[in-house]
């Protein structure tokens, strides 16, 4: 599961959350929750904080700032939020699922676990709530990796001798490209990143993944290892790609659209934009990128081809415009709350330009790219 999960649920609680608070709250609770509707988590954070200033055990008041929170990437303060949220409300069911799913995306199985419980004994016909506590425990009953490697950056998790080996070749791929990343985008995660290795089912089972994908991160970097020692260079090649957005969440944990961000994640793997460019150029597609700022989970395999070229030609793009050293600066800027639109404008280029020219340049025009998906 991912990040966009969460931004789902948060979604399909908002329109209800916000009828209730319009009837039971007052003016801050509405202006709170239509800010986070707008994607406004700076507002939403400073309007609740004002708030339970004044009533600080208001559990509405702590759903929304727990919320506001998530939208900020201060996943900590969330999950702190919500479970007092939910010890002065147990029935507050939204802030039980934003809190069952915050918890599982940080790798904290147990505590996703007993949330949903918890949640279940004061809303037992939930039928989705229940679905999704069944697959949770579904992977808990799995069998867990019984040995890791660790040391101040990962923990690297692994089951018997052939994924031992590869643990040890993972611990090395991971450590220099930790190094190479965080040297070109001017920044360090300081938190340890885990990563578990799996046999190919179990990684099929947990994450849902599609068939065309190699891996994932969702909180923590998930690799499925068949085959993996008969080809080490794409294993390397995967897992430098996870390791990439496990950064990237870290650096920017917001506003980030997942065409930059598997771009970068391409980028660093050392997929050629270029490459990616003649490919399109080629057979003249191109789609907007606004239909690229969401995760491609739902594509089929020609979609998500497509996409995937498409953000690797766009971020070589604009690396080749800003600078790889200035990427950084960008991040920085969409994590201080600033749209793509606003924040590509430091490199004397509108949104609406560079798209434009990606354009001109696989030979698509604006009149010919109607398109919203791949």
């Amino acid at each position: 599961m991912s990040r966009t999960r969460v931004a789902l649920v948060i979604a399909l609680l908002l329109a209800s959350s916000a009828r209730a608070s319009a009837q039971t709250s007052s003016n801050p609770l509405d202006a709170g929750f239509q800010a986070i509707q707008n994607g406004d988590g700076d507002t939403a954070a400073s309007i609740f904080k004002s708030a339970l200033m004044r009533d600080p055990k208001d559990p509405r008041l702590l759903f929304g700032a727990g919320i506001a929170a998530h939208l900020q990437g201060r996943e900590h303060d969330a999950v702190s939020l919500l479970r007092q949220a939910l010890q002065y409300e147990p029935r507050l069911t939204q802030a039980a699922v934003i809190l069952g799913e915050i918890a599982y995306h940080q790798g904290d199985l147990d505590l996703a676990i007993k949330t949903y419980e918890r949640a279940l004994t004061q809303a037992p016909t939930n039928l989705a709530l229940r679905e999704r506590l069944e697959a949770w425990r579904s992977e808990a009953a799995l069998p867990q990796s019984s040995q890791s490697l660790k040391d101040d950056r990962f923990a690297i998790m692994f089951d018997g001798p052939v994924q031992e080996k590869l643990a040890a070749r993972a611990a090395s791929v991971l450590s220099a490209a930790f190094w190479r990343i965080g040297n070109a985008l001017g920044a360090y995660p300081s938190a340890p990143i885990n990563v578990i290795l799996y046999s190919e089912r179990q990684f099929r089972d947990i994450t849902g993944a599609p068939e065309w994908s190699g891996g994932g991160f969702d909180g923590q970097v998930r690799m499925p290892v068949r085959g993996a020692a008969q080809n080490l260079q794409e294993f390397d090649r995967v897992l430098t790609h996870e390791l990439t957005h496990a950064i990237l969440k870290s650096l920017a944990p917001r506003n980030l659209p997942v065409w930059l961000n598997e771009g970068l994640a391409m980028y660093f793997e050392g997929r050629d934009g270029r490459r990616s460019e003649r490919l399109l150029a080629s057979v003249h597609l191109f789609v907007p990128l606004a239909a690229l700022r969401t995760s491609f989970t739902g594509f089929n395999s020609s979609q998500a081809a497509l996409a995937y070229e498409e953000s690797a030609f766009a971020t070589r793009a604009l690396i080749d415009r800003a600078g790889l050293a200035n990427i950084g600066l960008l991040l920085q800027d969409l994590d201080a709350g600033q749209s793509l639109e606003e924040a590509i404008e430091r490199f004397g280029v509108t949104f609406t330009d560079f798209e434009a020219d990606l354009m001109r340049r696989v030979g698509v025009t604006a009149r010919r790219h109607s398109s919203t998906r791949p």
